[in-house]
C-alpha cells in the first residue's frame, strides 16, 4: 500500500523529534493519533485565498521524541500514555484517563474475570468461582509478607522488643482462629474485596486478614473490634445517611473507575509519583530500623528510635504496614503495576476526604502524624479539592 507523503507539519515534527531522539516515522504519528495518544495537527488559514496548512502545536516536540525513544513492538499504547504523563508530557486527557482506568481495573487477560452478572442480583457464586479460579493459576506466587518484614520482625522480637503495650493488650480479646492464614488466603480475600466490596467477607475474616499480616503475638485492636463486634455496625453499613459510604460496598472497580474519572490531572500526576515517595519511604523506615536494632545488639543506646517507632506504628495502625507491604513486594513495579498502586493511594486519599465529610469533627489535625508522609500530602491535596461525588449537598 503506497502512504501520501506526510505534511510539511509532521514533517517538520519529524525532523524536531529526530533531533532530540530517534525520529518517528509517519506511521507511528498516525497510530499515535489514532489512539489518542498525539494531538492532533491546528489548521490555519494560508491567506489570500490559498486555502489551509497545519501546524503541530509546540508542545507536541517533546511528546513525540518521548514516544519514539520508548515505543517498541508489542508495548501496549496504554502504557505510553502513563509513562508520557508520568513524565510530565501533555498526553491528550482521554487518553491518560482510559490508561490509568485500564491499569487499576483490567486484571489481564482472564477470560472468567469480566463484568459478571449484574449488580442487582446476589454476585456471592460468581465472586467465589473467580477467586477460587485465581488462586488455583495464581496462589503459589503470592506472598502474605515479604522478606524483609519478616526479617525485621524477628530482630524486634529477639532483642526483648513487645509489638505490643500493655495499654493496647487491654483492647484485644484475643481470637479463636487456629488455621493458618497462608498467601492463597490473602489472595482470595483481595481478590473477593475487589469484586464484592467490603461486604463480600464477614467480619472474622476480616480479621484473620488483619492478624496475619501483623507479628506474631502482636495486638490487633481492629481484628478484636471485627471478631467481637458488641453490637456495632459492620463496616459494609457505615454511612453518612446521605448514600455516602466509608467503604466500597459493591464491585470496586466501579469505585476506582469514579475515583479516577474525577480526579483533576493535578491529582493523578500526584499520585503517579507518591509511588516513588512510598518506594523510598519505605525503603528509608527499614534501613533506619536495621540500624537501630544493631546499635541495641551492640549495647548502644541513641535518644530517638524513628525506625521502630514507624514500624511499631504500622503494627498499631495497620494501613501503614499494608504500605510497607506493598513497596517492598513490588519494589520496581512496571509502568502498568504503578498506576495501579498509585490508583489505590488516590482512592484512599479520596476515602479520608469522605471521612471529612462524613465525621467533620473528627481530629484531622493528627493524620500527619499517623500517615506517611506521602499519603498525608495526597490526602492534604484531595480534600483541598474534593471530588463532587463526596460533596455533602447544600441544605435547602
Amino acid at each position: 500500500m503506497v502512504r501520501k507523503k506526510p505534511s510539511a507539519a509532521d514533517a517538520a515534527l519529524i525532523a524536531a523529534a529526530g533531533e532530540r531522539g530517534v525520529p518517528p516515522t509517519p506511521t507511528q504519528l498516525e497510530r499515535w493519533r489514532a489512539k489518542g495518544l498525539l494531538p492532533r495537527n491546528a489548521q490555519h488559514g494560508a491567506g489570500r485565498g490559498c486555502g489551509s496548512v497545519s501546524v503541530a502545536p509546540p508542545e507536541a516536540v517533546e511528546l513525540v521524541a518521548w514516544l519514539s525513544i520508548h515505543a517498541r513492538p508489542g508495548r501496549p499504547l496504554e502504557d505510553l500514555a502513563l509513562g508520557a504523563f508520568g513524565a510530565g508530557l501533555p498526553v491528550p486527557e482521554p487518553a491518560v484517563r482510559a490508561a490509568w482506568i485500564a491499569a487499576a481495573t483490567d486484571f489481564g487477560p482472564i477470560p472468567f474475570f469480566g463484568p459478571g452478572p449484574g449488580t442487582d442480583g446476589d454476585r456471592s457464586d460468581w465472586i467465589g468461582d473467580v477467586a477460587e479460579n485465581i488462586v488455583t493459576r495464581y496462589g503459589d506466587e503470592a506472598i502474605l509478607l515479604p522478606r524483609r518484614i519478616r526479617d525485621i520482625d524477628a530482630r524486634i522480637a529477639a532483642a526483648g522488643i513487645s509489638f505490643s503495650a500493655p495499654e493496647m493488650m487491654a483492647f484485644d480479646k484475643g481470637t479463636h482462629v487456629t488455621e493458618t492464614y497462608t498467601g492463597r488466603d490473602f489472595l482470595t480475600s483481595a481478590v473477593s474485596i475487589v469484586l464484592g466490596g467490603i461486604g463480600e467477607l464477614t467480619e472474622a475474616d476480616l480479621a484473620a486478614l488483619a492478624r496475619a499480616l501483623m507479628p506474631p503475638r502482636a495486638a490487633v485492636v481492629v481484628a478484636s473490634m471485627l471478631e467481637h463486634p458488641d453490637d456495632a455496625p459492620r463496616l459494609a453499613d457505615i454511612n453518612d445517611g446521605h448514600g455516602l459510604s466509608l467503604l466500597p460496598t459493591g464491585d470496586v472497580r466501579e469505585d476506582l473507575t469514579r475515583v479516577l474519572s474525577e480526579a483533576s490531572l493535578e491529582q493523578l500526576r500526584a499520585a503517579w509519583h507518591a509511588v516513588h515517595n512510598m518506594q523510598d519511604w519505605a525503603i528509608k523506615v527499614c534501613d533506619d530500623v536495621e540500624v537501630e536494632l544493631d546499635l541495641l545488639a551492640a549495647g548502644q543506646t541513641a535518644p530517638e528510635y524513628p525506625g521502630l517507632s514507624q514500624w511499631l506504628l504500622g503494627v498499631v495502625l495497620g494501613l501503614n504496614r499494608m504500605l510497607l507491604r506493598e513497596a517492598l513486594r513490588e519494589p520496581e513495579p512496571s509502568t502498568r503495576a504503578q498506576a495501579s498502586t498509585a490508583a489505590t493511594l488516590l482512592f484512599m486519599a479520596t476515602a479520608m476526604s469522605r471521612l471529612r465529610v462524613m465525621v467533620p469533627d473528627s481530629q484531622f489535625e493528627l493524620l500527619p502524624m499517623l500517615l506517611p508522609p506521602f499519603l498525608n500530602q495526597l490526602t492534604d491535596f484531595v480534600a483541598a479539592d474534593p471530588p463532587t461525588s463526596i460533596r455533602r449537598p447544600e441544605s435547602c
